[in-house]
């Protein structure tokens, strides 16, 4: 597969890649437009930028959906412009930096050196507007809604509505032709936050990786992500092994063994049971329940 568009809405378009069989998006108002995600790397950032510019002339701002690596180490081909992210940037640099270690290291051994050489090289641009709750963007004559979701896929995911054109841009939040990652994220929580989201009923829903759906397709996906919760609650109960957890879930086995690993990474350990006295070894003094006096007349 190459890279190539799909327009989702009108002046709305993801831009499916083929590494990671990731979906990034576009969202063009009558003033700018707004970029969702921006890819792996500098060089994956600058072919998407030059993508951009086939379609339109505006300026841009740029969204990211989450802190994972490969929705926001492309920025830097984009300049100077608003990027907004639920976590701050201190975040992004100290998280961004243990990714890029990680996935520059997995990508030699995999023999990818040229894939190494340009994450390695290319210069990360952490967020400068913060998203807390919810903010309404103006691209002129359009508004999207950037929204704090979670925690869920990760700590700090958010969306971007387009109520206008019905699309839904839901980031790694729901995935298309793969399971979700759990690596990091919140198995119990992550359901009722994608439910909540889906109350407007969208009728495009964009995911992180995969190609677009529906709201149909979006609410079966909810379903399997709580069928994860519910096999994880289960398994912390002791209604279930692990091995039979892993067996029925909906994602396949090894997504699911990830699940209960990290379920059980999230759940504190239980509380030491606090020390007990010695138990008193005296023998209890008799207990009088009436204490009267009385005479026996004894005379015939």
């Amino acid at each position: 597969m190459s890279d190539r568009w799909i327009e989702v809405a009108d002046r709305v378009w993801a831009r499916r890649l083929e590494e990671l069989d990731q979906t990034l998006g576009l969202v063009v108002g009558d003033d700018c437009c707004l970029v969702i995600d921006t890819g792996i790397s500098a060089e994956a950032g600058f072919a998407f930028a030059t993508a951009i510019r086939e379609l339109t002339d505006l300026p841009w701002q740029v969204a990211y959906t989450h802190d994972h690596f490969d929705h926001w180490f492309g920025t830097s081909a984009f300049g100077e412009s608003s990027v907004w992210a639920v976590a701050d940037g201190a975040h992004y640099v100290r998280f961004g930096d243990e990714q890029r270690r990680k996935w520059v290291a997995k990508y030699r051994l995999d023999g990818r050196e040229e894939e190494a050489r340009q994450m390695g090289a290319s210069r990360l641009v952490p967020p400068n507007c913060r998203v807390q709750g919810a903010v309404g963007l103006n691209l002129g004559g359009r508004t999207v809604v950037l929204r704090q979701v979670g925690p869920a896929h990760s700590d700090n995911d958010m969306v971007v509505e387009v109520p206008d054109a019905g699309v839904l841009f839901a980031g790694d939040l729901l995935e298309q032709g793969a399971p979700p990652s759990y690596s990091s994220a919140f198995p119990i929580e992550w359901p009722q936050a994608v439910e909540h989201l889906l109350g407007w009923k969208p009728p495009v829903v964009v995911p992180g990786h995969g190609e677009p759906g529906d709201y149909w397709w979006a609410r079966a996906q909810v379903r399997d992500l709580a069928e994860v919760a519910r096999l994880c609650a289960e398994a912390a109960q002791g209604f279930l092994t692990e091995d039979e957890a892993a067996e029925h879930g909906p994602f396949g086995p090894e997504t699911m063994r990830t699940a209960l690993a990290r379920w059980k990474e999230l759940t504190p350990p239980a509380p030491e049971p606090l020390p007990q006295p010695e138990p008193d070894r005296t023998p209890p003094a008799p207990v009088v329940i009436y204490d009267f006096d009385y005479q026996i007349d004894m005379r015939p």
